[in-house]
């Protein structure tokens, strides 16, 4: 398991040794898969990959998490980068990853929960199982969470109980039906 925030910015390194850039983000599917990882290519490797450069941005390519030989101080493919055209995604924006980094959860109640202050990836599976939230102090009683006294609480909640995403995501469940999940599925508290 990694979080988003531990993997953004890792240099990204085709199996012929050649550096494409580095991870910009990942897209993810409805079912809380990913899909791509989303590469901001370095200006000398753009067209080596058949693309054209960019006046004035970088470019930012998709490449599909399949892709992906190995994943530590740095990401490695398993083609080389010439080869690697055959394997770029479409990415939209609402499918990002990052678009969930700051957004505000909501129970099934409508009280606010919080806000998503990191996103948990399964790098063997690819999935989402968790989002890293910064729980509001008035929430925390009825969590039954300890407020500490310098930072902000922050709980992993599972993906299983988020009922959509919108502008904000809604859980299926209320805030106060949260404090017996966390007690009979205990949730990684950071």
């Amino acid at each position: 398991m990694k979080a988003f925030s531990e993997v953004r910015g890792k240099e990204v390194l085709s199996n012929d040794g050649r550096t494409m850039g580095k991870v910009d983000d990942f897209t993810y599917e409805p079912d809380h898969t990913i899909k791509s990882m989303i590469t901001k290519m370095n200006k000398d490797v753009v067209e080596d990959v058949g693309e054209d450069k960019p006046l004035i941005s970088s470019l930012k390519l998709g490449i599909g998490v399949e892709q992906i030989k190995a994943l530590s101080d740095k990401v490695v493919l398993h083609e080389p980068i010439s080869e690697l055209y055959k394997h770029f995604l479409e990415v939209f924006e609402d499918e990002k990853i990052s678009s969930l980094v700051g957004m505000k959860i909501t129970g099934s109640q409508g009280r606010n929960i919080g806000k998503v202050k990191d996103v948990i990836m399964d790098t063997d599976t690819w999935g989402v199982p968790n989002l890293l939230v910064t729980i509001n102090p008035e929430v925390m009683d009825i969590l039954d969470v300890e407020k500490p006294i310098l930072s902000k609480t922050k709980l992993e909640i599972s993906m299983n109980h988020v009922g959509s995403i919108g502008d904000m995501i809604m859980l299926d469940t209320s805030a106060e039906e949260m404090n017996r999940v966390i007690k009979e599925v205990p949730i990684k508290r950071s």
